[in-house]
Formats: C-alpha cells, structure tokens, sequence
C-alpha cells in the first residue's frame, strides 16, 4: 500500500499576523521586565548609599573617640581644609575634610601637608578642592569625580575650576542652617578686623558663643561639633548626616545661569547650596537644616524644611533631601542607618534632628 501526501498549499513559515503577534507579546514583556530590572537597580543603589552613610557614621565615632567631639563645621565657603592645623575649633575645613582620614575610601594623603607660604598653600588646597572621596557621593545621582564649581577665590585656597562635591550634609540642628546674624553663623564675615590677615590660623573669629548656646542643637556646628554628654536626647535617637536636596538639573553642573543679574564674582544665584568643593567649611554645600522652631517665614514649607524629593524647585538649599523614591537615607549618631519617609510629620523631623529638646520619639 502506497500512502500519498496531499500537498497543503502553504510552506513551513510565519505568516506576517504571526509574526507581528510574536512581537507583540515581546514587547509586552519588556515593558513588564524593565520596571522589575530598574526597581532592582534602584535598590542596589539605595542599599549603596545606605553603606555609604553608614561608613561616615562610623568615621564619625573614629574621629569622636580620637578628640572627644563630634566633626566640627569648619570657619565658612571663604575657607578650605588646611592639613597642617590640625582639627577642632582652629580647623577652616569642615566636617567632610575632618573625617576623610577615618573612612575606607579616604584618601591617604590631601595635597597641602607639609606646604609653607601663602601662594604656594592656596595654589595646593586648590588641587584639594577637586579631590573625590567614593563614599560621599549617592550612586542614584553621581559618580565620585570633580564637577564644574563656582567657588569664590577663597581666603586659604584658590578658586578652582573644578571641584569634589558631596550628596551629604550634616546636621545643623532644627534651626537656621547659614544665615543671619541673629539667627545662626554669619558666612561673611565671621572674624574681626582684616580678614584674618596675617593672622592665619590663630584667626580672631566674631564669636557665636551666645548663638551656639542658646540656638544652636545640631550635631555639627559653626567651629563647633557637639561633644556626647551634648546628645541628651541619645545618640541612637539624633540624626548626625543625611542625604542632602539637590535640584536635578544640577547634578552635573554648577550652575545655569551664572551670569544672572551681571554677576561679576562668579557666584550662581540659581545653584548656591551644591556649588562649591566639599572640603570648605560651614557652608550649605556640607550642611543642611531640619524643621524650623524660630519664628514662621512667609513660605511655611520653607521655614519647616522637611526633607524634600530631589525633582522640587531651587528655593530647597537649606533642606535635606534625596533622589530615592523610597525615602531619604539617614545616619545617626550611633552609625545607625534608617530610611525616613519624605512625608514624615514635621515634628518629628525636628525632633530628630535636634539632640537635646527631650523629644525622644521612636523612629
């Protein structure tokens, strides 16, 4: 017996319905597989940062138990790590400068050391300036390298190009972060007579004392640092750094508009809180501000400074702040790392970032 194949008429194939059912369903699964993919990313960054904040905490409770204080904040922005002062109170460097000995990823060595004679030392702190540090920077928002930066010419350090910035900031306490005479340290003029001049380091500073005294209940301070007996609220109860607000648009540059209002100094009005080089001192650039308890602002959101997603408008530089949708990663002062809600109740923001208002909320 003979079988016979009756031809079909059609061969082996796709037809185009197929096919284009075919690529339909794939991209269908792209588009549920990237979310995943991304989400994933994203956690892997935040669990980075997170490390990233839980090394400066403990950096943090190196230096402490080496000098018996918290980080100071340095002198101000006019003014750069030096490493032949030393730390404490008669450092200019703020508290990114004071602890890089003490972190993993610090440099071994800061250019500077060992230089003498004022040109020579400014022309070395403005190689400083631009030097990364991996740990200071959220993997959600930048690498660690140098970025273009609008640093006035300094009093200890020449204006750099270039400069290493930070996605951190200390805590400044609940109250005016950089400002006015009557309500926190001056950035302009914080010494007597000429600027220091021929003074440095033995600086006459314009004393803070009643301001540190009576407002001041941050961790890191105007030449201050808080010192552990200070932390009466407890040190696994108040906030030391956390992530600060930074405007999107400005993760790459320093500022866009630079020449606003004919500006001649170089300084951006638009980008005046991440403009500079993490080493200066007590400036917006390295410390930030939580909730308010002076009298209100105008803009109440403002004077509250609950910490704010990093897509929010310029007028945040005082606040902390960060670029994960989950929340805002923050380091107490016992090196601990929690993740704080961006619609956290203003109260407790300001209880947690002040160390000794006998607000002892659990978080």
């Amino acid at each position: 017996m003979h079988w016979h194949v009756r031809p079909t008429g059609r061969t082996a194939g796709f037809t185009l319905v197929e096919l284009l059912v075919v690529i339909a369903i794939i991209g269908v699964l792209v588009a549920l597989l990237l979310p995943a993919v991304q989400a994933a990313r994203e956690a892997a960054r935040l669990t980075q940062c997170k490390n990233h904040l839980r090394q400066i905490g403990i950096a943090a409770l190196n230096y402490e138990s080496t000098h018996g204080v918290y980080p100071t904040g340095g002198w101000n922005a006019a003014w750069i790590g030096d490493p032949n002062v030393g730390f404490g109170a008669r450092q200019p460097g703020g508290w990114v400068y004071q602890i890089a000995p003490y972190l993993e990823t610090g440099p071994q060595t800061l250019p500077g050391v060992g230089v003498t004679g004022m040109i020579p030392l400014r022309d070395a702190l403005a190689l400083l300036a631009a030097v990364p540090m991996p740990t200071m920077n959220c993997p959600s928002r930048r690498v660690a390298t140098a970025y273009p930066a609008f640093d006035q010419e300094g009093l200890n350090f020449s204006p750099p190009s270039v400069a290493a910035k930070t996605d951190y900031a200390a805590n400044a306490g609940n109250r005016m972060a950089v400002g006015g005479r009557n309500k926190g340290p001056w950035i302009h003029t914080p010494f007597e007579g000429s600027q220091c001049s021929g003074l440095f380091p033995n600086c006459r500073w314009v004393s803070n004392d009643k301001w540190l005294r009576e407002y001041w209940n941050g961790v890191v301070g105007d030449h201050s640092g808080a010192r552990v007996a200070q932390l009466t609220d407890g040190a696994s109860k108040t906030m030391l750094a956390a992530e600060k607000w930074v405007h999107t648009i400005y993760y790459d540059v320093a500022s866009i508009d630079s020449d606003h209002d004919n500006q001649t100094n170089g300084v951006p009005h638009d980008n005046p809180g991440d403009n500079g080089s993490m080493y200066v001192g007590f400036d917006y650039d390295n410390v930030r501000a939580a909730s308010s308890s002076l009298p209100p602002r105008r803009d109440t959101e403002y004077d509250r400074r609950n910490p704010q997603s990093d897509k929010k408008g310029k007028h945040y530089l005082q606040n902390f702040g960060g670029a994960h949708s989950a929340g805002l990663v923050t380091v107490r002062c016992d090196a601990s790392v929690h993740l704080m809600s961006f619609d956290v109740e203003p109260t407790v923001w300001a209880n947690y970032a002040a160390r000794n208002d006998g607000n002892e909320l659990a978080l």
